[in-house]
């Protein structure tokens, strides 16, 4: 999902989102930690979801191979903070 800012100016690409509650999910490969420039774009993006308001998770492989229950209670709090109703 793409998220403008208050002017259409594009900021980020989400992987995932749950729109209404403004909760993305964002999966980090081995280039967001290795990679210096892509490391610092995701620190500004980060940046700039954070002043529009958007709740990111950040997800690792790891985490969905083998701390699922872990990345499942993340993405539930968020949206229950948030006020998502199922």
């Amino acid at each position: 999902m793409d998220v403008c800012d208050q002017y259409g100016s594009f900021v980020a690409r989400l992987d995932m989102a749950y729109e209404g509650v403004k909760v993305g999910i964002e999966y980090d490969g081995s280039q967001h930690w290795t990679d210096p420039a892509v490391r610092q774009r995701d620190i500004d993006r980060l940046f700039e979801l954070t002043e529009l308001d958007w709740l990111i998770i950040r997800v690792s492989r790891d985490l969905l191979r083998y701390r699922r229950a872990t990345y499942v209670g993340r993405v539930e709090a968020a949206l229950r903070e948030r006020g998502f109703t199922w």
